[in-house]
């Protein structure tokens, strides 16, 4: 755990003993340092792919317990359901240590951003570039980073230490700045990014920030300031972009397919803007084998967990005779392990009020609830489970519903349609790697956009505003209209897990908010009657605390170092 105290390496002297003066100003030439790498602006555009590696990294497969794992459950929208007691934050005081994983996971990795960013804004400064234009876009780039991280930092933790010069030398003397003044940091930044950024459709590559990337952040933590106005203003900028809009009509490459908009968002090869897709704004690179994606001989980067992690473990499910209903993995449903699942109140309660069978987004090719039967062996065989017996059901195990009988959100997967690369016996059609997500990911796009401005204008006052924006995103899954009665906060937030399940850090949302405490509770069957108020902040790691021996890091509240 290097976080915040990284001695950068260009600082390492060699000892020897001489006299001469020239020794002890070596020029290293036969290893790389900062001094010699960042050197001329393609210098500095290689050393901006930094911040996306360790971005795409923080959704990777590799440690699905202390990221996305931490990112959904133990929140009003997932839970443990595997070893609950133990795992996944299915008991908060158990777990959410100052010595736990969860408390340093992601404080490290921000912080391995901050100090990549720092490092290039430093060394930029000596390069020269063809104009004061094309510096400022790789400056903007590299503080548009720099705000992620602090955005995530401030919401999990409250006020954290601010860095924004290179380390030059070990520092043991941090000292934790307010919330504001991060907030405050964060949107510094922000606000160079989108004046200095290129436009969404004028990025070099997929994947690459962009100006309605940084105002749709800017959307967000202005209401953190309460500076609804401003937030208003930053939406607007982005739904006003004219190369910028929800997708309404089928398109992309399963269009002619049974399918809707929506469903079609999450298909692969439909994430990039190239598809024709107009909603996204930043899209995480993660599809299988292409430029800039995952490789076949990646390890620890093998693609997105969700799959493996957020699946049931429907394989293990047998029929009213004892028969596995399922003959293996299948390409139906993908490889899982039912490490976490959405709770009741995401599978249920939210589309009540006449939505739950009108509702694109809860439909059967959206939300899957029931499971084809293929093995050969079941008397039930090329049926499905929702035509087994009521009495099956009313006798289903506690593991039955935990673990193996949950709804499957078909977006974090690519149902009958994995790679052939995932398939390690064509004639057989045996599995392989089908517990990955090979596909892209959004970090942000447009529905999300105009539901941050339906928040600020809910804070506003403007409460017909807020409905309207809310039912903009409602009238493309045909969902009935939102009425202004019964616009609230709450509503707002069942409405962004019912558009952006598995997509929004849940945890950043309800944290941003103060709400982790009591939406968990009201919600989260196994972590709700563990959570206390205060573990509506992250405890600040204890090895930070202890290492910091020439300053004060106050823990937060309620934890025990």
């Amino acid at each position: 755990m290097k976080s915040i105290y990284i001695l950068i390496t260009s600082l390492l002297l060699i000892s020897i003993s001489a006299c001469d003066e020239d020794l002890l100003n070596e020029n290293a030439l036969d290893f790389y340092t900062p001094e010699n790498s960042y050197t001329s602006p393609e210098a500095i555009e290689a050393a901006l792919f930094a911040p996306y590696n360790r971005t795409r990294q923080q959704y990777d497969g590799g440690a699905f317990s202390a990221r996305p794992g931490t990112h959904f459950s133990g929140t009003d929208f997932a839970f443990s359901c595997r070893d609950w007691e133990t795992t996944h934050l299915g008991d908060y005081q158990l777990e959410l240590t100052p010595s736990s994983n969860y408390a340093s996971d992601l404080w490290n990795r921000m912080y391995n951003i901050i100090n990549d960013v720092n490092v290039v804004l430093d060394k930029m400064e000596a390069v020269e570039y063809e104009s004061e234009d094309d510096k400022n876009a790789h400056r903007a780039e590299a503080r548009f980073f720099r705000a992620w991280a602090y955005r995530h930092l401030v919401h999990i933790y409250g006020g954290v230490p601010l860095v924004v010069e290179e380390i030059s030398s070990p520092r043991r003397d941090f000292v934790r700045a307010t919330k504001e003044e991060v907030l405050q940091q964060a949107i510094a930044d922000l606000e160079f990014a989108a004046m200095h950024l290129p436009g969404v459709d004028e990025v070099d590559a997929p994947g690459r920030v962009n100006n309605a990337a940084a105002n749709h952040l800017l959307a967000e933590l202005y209401i953190s300031t309460g500076e609804y106005g401003k937030s208003i203003a930053a939406a607007d900028a982005v739904i006003n972009d004219p190369n910028i809009e929800l997708m309404t009509s089928r398109f992309g490459v399963k269009a002619g397919e049974d399918g809707d908009p929506y469903w079609d968002l999450f298909q692969r090869g439909n994430l990039n803007r190239e598809s024709g897709n107009k909603e996204s704004i930043w899209v995480l690179q993660t599809e299988f084998n292409v430029p800039g994606g995952y490789s076949p001989n990646s390890r620890g980067g093998s693609g997105l967990d969700y799959p493996r992690s957020a699946g049931p473990l429907y394989w293990f499910l047998e029929d009213p005779d004892g028969e596995r209903i399922v003959f293996g993995m299948t390409q139906d449903m993908g490889w899982s392990y039912g490490y976490y699942r959405p709770t009741g109140y995401f599978a249920n309660d939210i589309w009540g009020n006449g939505n739950f069978d009108v509702d694109l987004r809860n439909h059967s090719r959206n939300i899957r609830r029931e499971f084809n039967i293929n093995n050969p062996a079941s008397a039930y065989f090329g049926q499905s489970t929702a035509d087994l017996p009521q009495a099956w059901r009313d006798n289903l195990s506690q593991i039955d519903t935990m673990n193996y009988y949950f709804p499957l959100v078909t977006k974090i997967t690519t149902l009958n349609d994995f790679i052939p690369e995932d398939v390690s016996d064509p004639e057989t059609g045996a599995l392989n790697n089908i517990r990955w997500l090979r596909n892209n990911w959004y970090l942000m796009r447009a529905a999300e956009t105009y539901l941050l401005r339906a928040e600020a204008k809910f804070h506003n006052g403007d409460v017909d505003g807020a409905t309207a924006d809310i039912n903009i995103v409602r009238a493309r899954a045909n969902a009935l209209p939102a009425t202004v009665g019964e616009v609230d906060l709450d509503y707002i937030l069942d409405e962004r897990m019912r558009e952006l399940s598995w997509e929004e850090n849940r945890r950043n949302t309800l944290a941003r908010l103060g709400l982790v405490y009591e939406r968990t509770k009201m919600a989260n069957p196994i972590a709700g009657p563990t959570i206390q108020p205060f573990n509506n902040l992250f405890p600040i790691p204890f090895s930070e605390i202890e290492r910091n021996t020439q300053g004060t890091l106050e823990q937060n509240p309620g934890y025990t170092n």
